[in-house]
């Protein structure tokens, strides 16, 4: 048999407690006897101990009132500072009552000066004659301490619970009607006792961090699994979310900036299904913004992370809206919280949260950095998803303008190639038929137009080369924009003949500036052709006039117009608005056009109503800019 294993089983050890509580103080060597007794039946109770220790601190209890003590009390300190009252027994079942209901806890009282001292010190307290001794230390007795005179305590013991390098807790044990004072001999087992529990909590504490520590790991790899197993991050960020619950977390959520500043909710994760509508009902009624001096907002803006230990009810209304936020924020019970940025290549992406709600769990700094290792992971996981879904755009845009270059550029060859053959038979014919030079001139003028057509494609593809390897050279000089435009609009005069699109300009007068004659016609050709191809026959206005910073050019039309969704883009290279199979074109005019505007130290935007036209206007300096 284990030493420290009890003879009789725990339902007869029970009985004989109880029997014992009513029997008179042992004394002499039976008061030692009985204090062995007592400390062997401790040792075996934290020995064998599963689960959590409070039932077992709770016998301990019940055990030192079969002989040391009239009643005991127990606390312990709680991360967060406080004291809970785990465990509390009384001789007398009616006087166990009132020690219930007094103020707990009540050792955290800084006019309690007994418990506090020990709280603090670590030192053992022992008032012999309790009463008169706190009197003599406190002019004012509290409340807390008016209702323990009234359980009749006439000694006292407050013997701190001393684990590795802090105090766990206390440990209040009291006689009183006529039993003896405590005396030296008793505060040598109590603090025995003390020193048992203090070791079994320390055991208990790292214990459990040791499975906290193994969950987390364990979850780290199972959550580093998913990440990496998948390029939709939005359903692994899911699947993360829902692996940290209740792994980690009661509740876990997934924040990501988007593209226009603002923050949207991609996963939710609840240890009750019920909250989750909750919290997705907050996401979407009152979304976290930049600005926001808590929470997902904060994190994102500053790319720093943000720890709460505790969420005091008096916190709350600080970070709420209005009264109907507040109310739902209450309803999540939050205790504790922590929000790691999701980050990739010095960029924040968003960011994840974990909190428990109602489990009286709180976080350290230890889940900080558990946190911060998975958020890292999952911003590599998101980075390496927009990288892969980017690279799949450009490889779509790159086949789709391989497939539209090929069409523009054989669209001038055919023709051009049918006008070599009519030339050729013409000239084949001469020896028998004088040749006609009216329709070698027609001939060879529709080979020209097919030409330069070719060669604008051409131009096109180099000057995007030029821009992409940073080598645009411009050629300043001192030019009227007014006469510049009109002289860009005559060539279009047949064009627009052909269309029936009148074309409307308006000037206030000259306008001199510092521009490059040749992509600023550039400009004004992309500008103007794209007005008369998706006019659709309506009228084109354009107007120069002097602006706030220069010269401003506008050219609008009466046309399709431009989609909501595809206006942020247009002056993206290969973009277009409308499908490559109606309209023509590389999909380069404004990408090009807003480099070139750009270079000119100018600005471009464009406005746009469906089915009713487009504007755009541009701003240029009339000097060369200075830097």
């Amino acid at each position: 048999m284990h030493p420290m294993t009890s003879a009789f089983p725990e339902n007869e050890m029970d009985r004989r407690v109880a029997q014992e509580a009513s029997a008179p103080e042992p004394a002499g060597g039976e008061h030692a006897e009985h204090a062995l007794r007592l400390l062997a039946e401790v040792g075996r109770l934290l020995s064998v101990q599963r689960g959590g220790l409070k039932p077992v601190l709770r016998r301990i209890a019940r055990l030192t009132t079969s002989g040391l003590a009239t009643f005991c009390l127990m606390q312990l300190v709680r991360p967060n500072g406080q004291l809970e009252r785990v465990a509390l027994a009384h001789q007398d079942p009616e006087a166990e009552a009132q020690l219930r209901a007094l103020p707990h806890p009540f050792a955290e009282d800084s006019t309690c000066s007994p418990l506090v001292d020990a709280l603090h010190s670590g030192t053992s307290q022992l008032l012999v004659d309790y009463p008169l001794e706190i009197r003599r230390r406190l002019t004012v007795l509290p409340e807390h301490l008016a209702q323990l005179e009234r359980l009749d305590p006439r000694s006292l013991m407050v013997v701190p619970l001393v684990g590795h390098r802090r105090v766990l807790g206390l440990m209040l044990l009291a006689r009183g009607g006529t039993l003896p004072p405590f005396d030296a001999t008793d505060l040598i087992v109590a603090e025995e006792l003390a020193r048992s529990i203090a070791v079994a909590l320390d055991d208990s504490r790292l214990l459990r961090e040791a499975r906290r520590a193994e969950r987390r790991a364990r979850f780290l790899a199972r959550s580093s699994r998913v990440l990496a197993g998948s390029l939709d991050y939005r359903a692994t960020l899911d699947q993360v979310a829902r692996l940290a619950v209740p792994a980690v977390a009661d509740l876990c959520a997934v924040d990501m900036l988007e593209g226009d500043g603002s923050i949207s909710r991609l996963a939710v994760a609840h240890r009750h299904p019920e909250q989750t509508s909750r919290v997705w009902e907050l996401a979407h009624r009152w979304p976290s913004h930049l600005e926001d001096l808590y929470g997902p907002g904060r994190v994102i803006r500053t790319g720093e992370p943000e720890l709460r230990s505790e969420v005091p009810d008096t916190g709350l209304p600080r970070a709420a809206r209005d009264a109907e936020h507040l109310h739902h924020l209450r309803g999540l019970e939050l205790e504790s919280y922590l929000v790691a940025p999701l980050k990739a290549r010095g960029r924040t992406l968003g960011a994840i949260t974990f909190a428990y709600t109602g489990s009286h769990r709180s976080y350290r700094r230890s889940d900080l950095r558990l946190a911060m290792e998975l958020a890292a992971r999952a911003g590599l996981a998101v980075d390496n998803a927009l990288l892969y879904g980017a690279s799949q755009e450009a490889v779509r845009l790159r086949d789709e303008f391989l497939a539209v270059a090929s069409h523009e550029l054989k669209t001038p060859l055919t023709p051009l190639n049918l006008r070599l053959q009519s030339l050729r038979r013409e000239l084949d014919r001469r020896g028998s038929t004088p040749v006609n030079p009216a329709r070698v001139q027609e001939h060879v003028a529709a080979l020209q137009r097919q030409c330069k057509r070719l060669g604008t494609l051409v131009d096109s593809l180099l000057d995007v080369s030029r821009l992409e390897a940073g080598v645009l050279v411009l050629d300043r000089e001192s030019l009227d924009l007014t006469a510049l435009v009109r002289d860009v609009i005559s060539r279009f005069s047949a064009q627009a003949a052909r269309t029936g699109t009148p074309l409307d300009v308006q000037a206030t007068g000259p306008i001199v500036g510092n521009w490059d004659r040749v992509r600023l016609e550039q400009v004004v050709s992309s500008l103007v052709s794209n007005a008369l191809k998706y006019g659709m026959g309506h009228p084109v206005h354009i107007q120069i006039e002097q602006g706030p910073a220069g010269a401003r050019l506008t050219v609008r039309d009466e046309g399709i117009g431009i989609p909501p969704e595809h206006l942020p883009r247009i002056f993206e290279r290969f973009e277009r608005a409308v499908s490559a199979e109606h309209f023509g074109g590389l999909g380069l005019g404004l990408y090009l056009t807003r480099h070139l505007v750009e270079a000119l130290g100018g600005t471009i935007h464009a406005t746009s109503e469906l089915g009713r036209g487009a504007t755009f206007q541009v701003e240029l300096p009339l000097a060369a800019p200075t830097s």
